[in-house]
This record gives structure tokens, C-alpha cells and sequence, in this order.
């Protein structure tokens, strides 16, 4: 399962949410520009020899900086959204290898990085958690790629490994890391815009 996969999978989850956070963004949002309009009125009160000019000054420099508190506490409650999006990916993901169709993952997984990894014929280490050392033994036993110069290779086990390989050079260099957490760190950053299109409607 990619991803985005995932992702769409918390969709329903996530409209539900995104809508309890945005409203009450906005309630904060319309409160900040109720006060401004208030504190806006108390200085016309309080200044009527003023000039009017000056006090159409001071009125809209507080609700130009309402408005701007509204906008970013709206912006916030967005990105601590897509944060709870990410932290409820990373939660499926730990127990992802529970998923029936998490062999196919795992092979998946493991091709890419041996796919990537320059190992010239050298020994190499797979590690992976405790729980897949069936299946990596199975992977290995069975692996097919052609055009790869892969010499003898070795299964460890490692709890550091949650979901997928890493691959480790003779002399302990590590050539190719795959695992679903190694994909996510990576991919934050890029699906951000998309979660947060996904979540809003928008491209905020």
C-alpha cells in the first residue's frame, strides 16, 4: 500500500476533524476581529477632537492587525491538522506489518533496496525486524536480479527496523534503507500541499 494510499484511507477521519479544528480557528478568528472593531470604536469615543483622518488611520491599522492575527490562527489549526494526518500515518504504519498484505510490502520494499544499492560483489547484511526474518529468508532465497552483482548474503535481525530492510555493506556501510518509515520522513514534506488540498479544498 503506497502512501498516498494510506492517506486517502483517513480521508472520512480527517473531514471530520479538519472541520471541529477550522470552526473552532474561526470562532477564534471572528472573536479577534470583534475585540479590534470594539477597541477600534473606544478610540473614536475617547478621541473626538482627534482628527478624523488620524483616527481612520488608527481604526484601520487594528483591523488590518485582526485580520492578520485571524488569518494565522486559522493557518495554525491548518498545519496542526496535517500534523495529526502525518502522527495518525506514522501509528498505521507501526502496525502495518500486521496487515495481511504486508509480504507483499515487505517484498516490495526489499527489491527497491537491493534495486538501489551498489554492493559490487560484496558481502551484505539484510536487517530487518525480528518478526520478517522468514521473510527476508524468502526474499533471498528466491530473489531474481538480473544485472545486479550481489554476493553472499546475510539476515539480522533488528528491533532499530520496523517495517522493510536495511542493507549493510561488508565493513558496515549502509548502501539502501527502505522501510515505510524511511518513505514517509522523506515524503513529509512533499505531500504536505496535498494533505492540506485534501483536507481544505484548497492548496494551503
Amino acid at each position: 500500500m503506497a502512501l498516498d494510499d494510506i492517506l486517502k484511507s483517513l480521508e472520512t477521519e480527517a473531514d471530520e476533524q479538519s472541520a471541529d479544528i477550522l470552526a473552532r480557528a474561526e470562532s477564534q478568528a471572528t472573536r479577534i476581529i470583534a475585540e479590534a472593531q470594539e477597541d477600534s470604536q473606544k478610540i473614536i469615543s475617547a478621541s473626538k477632537e482627534t482628527g478624523a483622518e488620524n483616527l481612520r488611520s488608527q481604526e484601520a491599522k487594528i483591523l488590518l492587525e485582526a485580520r492578520f492575527k485571524a488569518r494565522l490562527k486559522i493557518a495554525e489549526a491548518k498545519e496542526e491538522l496535517i500534523d495529526e494526518v502525518f502522527a495518525r500515518v506514522e501509528e498505521l504504519i507501526v502496525s502495518f506489518p500486521d496487515r495481511p498484505d504486508y509480504e507483499d510490502v515487505f517484498k516490495h520494499l526489499a527489491l527497491e533496496a537491493f534495486q538501489g544499492s551498489n554492493l559490487d560483489g560484496h558481502e551484505s547484511t539484510v536487517k530487518v525486524n525480528s518478526r520478517d526474518v522468514g521473510l527476508a529468508e524468502s526474499f533471498v532465497a528466491g530473489k531474481n536480479m538480473s544485472g545486479k552483482n550481489l554476493g553472499p548474503i546475510r539476515i539480522s535481525d533488528s528491533d532499530e527496523i520496523n517495517s522493510g530492510v536495511a542493507i549493510v555493506a561488508d565493513g558496515g556501510r549502509r548502501t539502501g534503507l527502505n522501510t515505510l518509515e524511511s518513505r514517509l520522513t522523506k515524503a513529509k514534506q512533499l505531500l504536505r500541499p496535498s494533505v492540506g488540498a485534501t483536507l481544505f479544498n484548497d492548496n494551503s
